[in-house]
């Protein structure tokens, strides 16, 4: 033993900060949640085919979180977003979703754009919300998944109807449909068929693509036979730029229809001059609302020009309403279980009953009010009513658009019967 004596005070304070130390990391390593900060996750593809929805989709992430910080944040706490690369890949995706629960520990995630089913079995299990703010084929009404994945698109059997309904519309008898090799393209394919057929129109040839090709002639030959009026493109900005360039060059086919995966404006500058004008096709619709309209002046505002690609709407709402929820969960859920917390408050937070939020700072600050003092709102989204039913699905509005003077124009907005 020493022989210097024993200093109890010295030793009574460095015990106290110790203790405080370890107090505060066991804080920060639950997951998501600090008193000063609230993280959450999102899950995007910032490579590969859907790089330039990515990256627009990442701007209405970002837009919604600087809103909700500017309003106070929820619970007074700042909302810090960790970005993750999907990369377009499912196996990629599947890596980024592990890390976004088990390094990051993140208690809600907006995302995936595609392919929640390999998000889910990663999140579900781990009490984690995932909410896609486009990822729309059907099947993902069914997945099992405890309640914790939501999207805030409609699905493809909305958007189906309105482009085969459309391509009729647009005087086409005859057509026929290549689509990516992928439950995306697969699923909104049968759908856009059915409703071409039964508007009495007649598909002469369906074919599946795998993206990533050099060249896709020989199923673009075969579908030609029969010498349809359209080629119904169901894709993704890489690969499908490919292929019209192919179907132009070979002659094969110059008339086209297009959905969401291909509404990019990307796609008509690398094609170039004016072949794809007068073109039409659909993706996600937002309702004319004072929630769109703030959105779309705060868009123009903070990035200059508007939206360049779908869906940077969708994931606006998926922010809000996670961090509306975090508000209305309170800290103390929060500590015990995050994600559980905040799946429990989305439907709270998103549907009526309550008083109607519109998408702006002040309506958020409103937001934040409200539910401290215990009240129910009703948050209208930037595109259109997110109302979660018991699936997590919600219906949004379906756009029908235009390519004019080698521009995407908006013609109408289909409200989903």
């Amino acid at each position: 033993m020493s022989s210097k004596k024993f200093n109890k005070g010295r030793f009574g304070k460095c015990f106290l900060a110790t203790m405080m130390v370890a107090l505060v990391f066991s804080f920060i390593n639950s997951p998501g949640y600090c008193e000063e900060e609230m993280k959450i996750g999102s899950l995007i593809p910032m490579s590969g085919d859907l790089a330039a929805y990515g990256k627009c989709v990442q701007q209405g992430v970002n837009l919604a979180a600087k809103h909700i910080n500017e309003a106070g944040g929820p619970l007074n706490m700042k909302l810090k977003v960790v970005f993750r690369d999907s990369q377009t890949d499912p196996t990629a995706l599947r890596d980024s979703a592990e890390k976004l629960v088990n390094v990051d520990k993140v208690p809600a995630i907006v995302g995936p754009m595609i392919r929640s089913d390999v998000a889910t079995p990663v999140t579900a299990p781990n009490h984690v919300v995932i909410i896609s703010p486009s990822n729309t084929p059907t099947w993902v009404t069914t997945l099992k998944d405890d309640d914790y994945t939501f999207r805030t698109t409609s699905s493809d059997a909305i958007q189906g109807k309105v482009l085969g309904k459309l391509a009729w519309e647009r005087n086409y008898k005859t057509a026929s449909i290549l689509y990516i090799n992928d439950p995306y393209g697969g699923g909104l394919a049968e759908s856009c068929k059915e409703w071409f057929e039964k508007s009495r129109g007649k598909i002469l040839g369906q074919a599946s693509y795998d993206p990533g090709k050099a060249s896709y002639k020989m199923q673009l030959k075969e579908l030609a036979k029969g010498n349809p009026d359209v080629l119904i493109l169901i894709g993704y900005p890489e690969s499908g730029t490919v292929i019209i360039r192919q179907a132009l060059s070979e002659g094969l086919f110059s008339q086209f229809l297009f959905p969401d995966g291909m509404q990019s404006q990307q796609i008509i500058d690398s094609v170039g001059g004016n072949y794809l004008e007068g073109m039409y096709g659909t993706g996600p619709g937002a309702a004319e609302n004072p929630s769109y309209k703030s959105y779309l002046k705060e868009f123009n505002k903070v990035y200059g020009a508007n939206p360049a690609t779908a869906y940077s709407e969708n994931a606006y709402d998926g922010v809000v309403v996670i961090a509306l929820a975090i508000q209305a969960a309170g800290k103390d859920a929060l500590k015990t279980d995050p994600g559980k917390a905040i799946r429990d408050k989305l439907r709270v937070v998103a549907n009526p009953p309550g008083e109607k939020i519109i998408a702006s700072v002040d309506g958020f600050r409103k937001a934040f009010r409200l539910l401290a003092e215990g009240k129910d709102i009703d948050y209208e989204g930037a595109a259109g009513s997110i109302d979660f039913d018991e699936h997590g699905d919600t219906m949004t509005p379906i756009l029908v658009w235009k390519i004019e003077k080698r521009k995407i124009v908006p013609v109408r907005s289909v409200i989903p019967d």
